[in-house]
C-alpha cells in the first residue's frame, strides 16, 4: 500500500508538473510576451505623447504669427488704397457731372487720408461757380451718386459780380467741404 501510495503521489505530482508546464507553455507564455508587447506600446506611445507636449505651444506660436501677419495684411492693404487711381476718378467724375450743368471750378483741395477701422475719409474742399439752378442740380447728383457726402461737411454759399450770359441770371460762388468714402 505504501509503494500504491507513493506512485500514487508520484502521478499526482507528474500530474502537477505536466499542467504547471501546460498552462506556462500555452497561458504565461502569450500573457507575458502580450505585456512585453504592451510595455513597448506604451513607452512609445509616452515617447510621441512627450512630442506632442511642445506642440501646443507650437501651435499657439503658429497662431500668434497668423494673427501678426493678418494684421499687417490689413495694414499693407489699407496703406495700399490706390489713391492714384481714386483721386483722378473723383476728378473725372466731378469734372463731368460739373460740364454737364455748366458749373465752373475755381480750386479744389483734396485733403490727406483719413483712416479708419472699415473706410478711409478722403476731405475735400472745391469752389465753383454757376447759378442756383446748375449748382444745386450739380450737388444733388454728386450726392446721389455717392461721389461726395455733403452731410459730412460744410457749405458757404456767396453771390458772385458775374452774371450767366445765357439766363442773365446772378452767378453763385459756392464754397464746399465734403468727405469722399472709400471702404476698404
Amino acid at each position: 500500500m505504501n509503494n500504491h501510495f507513493m506512485l500514487a503521489i508520484f502521478i499526482c505530482i507528474l500530474m502537477v508538473i505536466g499542467t504547471g508546464i501546460g498552462f506556462y507553455s500555452t497561458v504565461w507564455e502569450k500573457v507575458t510576451e502580450e505585456e512585453t508587447q504592451l510595455k513597448a506600446d506604451l513607452e512609445k506611445l509616452q515617447q510621441e505623447a512627450e512630442k506632442l507636449k511642445g506642440i501646443d505651444k507650437e501651435i499657439e506660436k503658429y497662431n500668434k504669427q497668423i494673427e501678426e501677419q493678418e494684421a499687417l495684411r490689413k495694414k499693407l492693404q489699407t496703406d495700399s488704397i490706390p489713391l492714384n487711381e481714386v483721386v483722378p476718378k473723383l476728378l473725372d467724375s466731378t469734372e463731368i457731372i460739373a460740364n454737364k450743368f455748366n458749373v465752373k471750378f475755381q480750386d479744389i483741395r483734396i485733403s490727406p487720408l483719413v483712416r479708419a477701422e472699415d473706410w478711409n475719409e478722403l476731405p475735400v474742399e472745391m469752389t465753383i461757380l454757376g447759378t442756383f439752378k446748375n449748382v444745386t442740380c450739380f450737388l444733388n447728383v454728386m450726392e446721389k451718386r455717392k461721389i461726395i457726402n455733403l452731410a459730412a461737411g460744410s457749405m458757404n454759399v456767396s453771390v458772385s459780380s458775374e452774371v450767366d450770359k445765357e439766363t442773365k441770371s446772378p452767378m453763385l460762388s459756392v464754397n464746399l467741404s465734403a468727405k469722399v468714402y472709400l471702404l476698404q
